[in-house]
């Protein structure tokens, strides 16, 4: 990996962990005043589960385009459909194993969907313009 791609990886590593804390300690916050049955049972993973799929989307990105433009946006879509399957396959699973907690789960697995999905248009965003 190039050098400029390492500081890139580098830097978006530590504002994923920036986002990730951040979002750990609202939701925290959340956990504790909301209702039981608003809660996820499975609230404890899904940080830890978007903060190492979007860092394996990233890495993906970055050693499929190399410095290409072209290349980064076939990267871009192709990781984003993977990681969008990979979603739906976690969603599904869950809702058929867990039903009783499945509405909390979809719910709370939309607004983190939502969250990272922000944060990495924004990291695109400002790395673009």
């Amino acid at each position: 990996m190039r050098t400029n791609m390492r500081r890139e990886l580098a830097s978006f590593v530590k504002h994923l962990s920036v986002f990730s804390g951040i979002l750990f300690l609202v939701y925290g916050a959340l956990a504790l005043l909301l209702p039981e049955n608003y809660v996820s049972k499975a609230f404890w993973g899904f940080i830890p589960f978007f903060f190492f799929v979007i860092l394996l989307s990233k890495l993906l990105v970055l050693s499929l385009s190399g410095e290409s433009a072209k290349k980064f946006s076939l990267a871009y879509v192709q990781t984003t459909v993977m990681r969008f399957l990979l979603y739906l396959v976690v969603l599904i699973l869950y809702a058929f194993n867990f039903p009783e907690d499945a509405k909390a789960f979809i719910i709370t697995f939309f607004l983190f969907y939502f969250a990272y999905t922000i944060f990495e248009v924004t990291n695109l965003y400002k790395k673009g313009g």
